[in-house]
């Protein structure tokens, strides 16, 4: 009888904590952190992509050159922008995070990443690709702009819609893959509203 209590006790223990796991596991933790402590004291603004509002904006203290942001599943599957105050963001640049369940980890700097969840993976490398092709491009401009040789000029502009095509290629794709997901519905917003090289 005494080994039967035990086993109760026992199963009810790991049904306690499996339902611990699974409610801590729905929800969204963005974890961040800053190049130094030099942040400290300053606010981390986490708004909505769409519908931002005084009440829909959620702010955080940088402590210890690190912040944290826990969310509720009524805010998942949305895109959030992390952002400092205008005069920090010459020095933080902000960033785009999805929240889906997990945690997000988040790195505030000059160029500012995210990982650790599969969208916010995917979507990280969708910036990476973007910010590559933009730099390429933008550098072509200004090598266009300054040669006199008609040909050069040909050859230039070519590679630019060379890379423009690869990119929007690689977009599109990104997009279909993720057609039911907030990252491919924000490529696509981007396209739909006019982005291009």
């Amino acid at each position: 009888m005494k080994s039967f209590n035990h086993f109760i006790i026992r199963l009810f223990c790991y049904s306690a904590i499996l339902l611990f796991t699974a409610c801590t596991d729905s929800n969204t933790v963005i974890e961040g952190r800053l190049p130094s402590d030099g942040f400290d004291n300053e606010r981390v603004y986490l708004v909505p992509f769409k519908g931002a509002s005084s009440k829909t904006v959620d702010s955080t203290l940088i402590r210890n050159g690190s912040f944290r942001f826990k969310l509720k599943p009524a805010k998942q599957n949305q895109i959030f922008i992390v952002r400092v105050k205008p005069i920090l963001r010459l020095e933080l640049q902000e960033i785009l995070v999805v929240s889906e369940p997990g945690t997000i980890q988040v790195n505030l700097d000059f160029r500012s990443s995210s990982s650790g969840t599969p969208l916010n993976q995917t979507l990280q490398e969708w910036k990476e690709k973007k910010y590559v092709s933009d730099s390429t491009i933008h550098s072509f401009r200004r090598k266009y702009q300054k040669e006199i040789d008609e040909t050069e000029k040909a050859l230039i502009q070519s590679k630019v819609e060379e890379i423009s095509k690869e990119y929007r290629n690689y977009a599109d794709s990104l997009v279909e893959i993720n057609k039911d997901n907030p990252v491919g519905e924000l490529i696509g917003s981007l396209f739909d509203n006019g982005e291009q090289h």
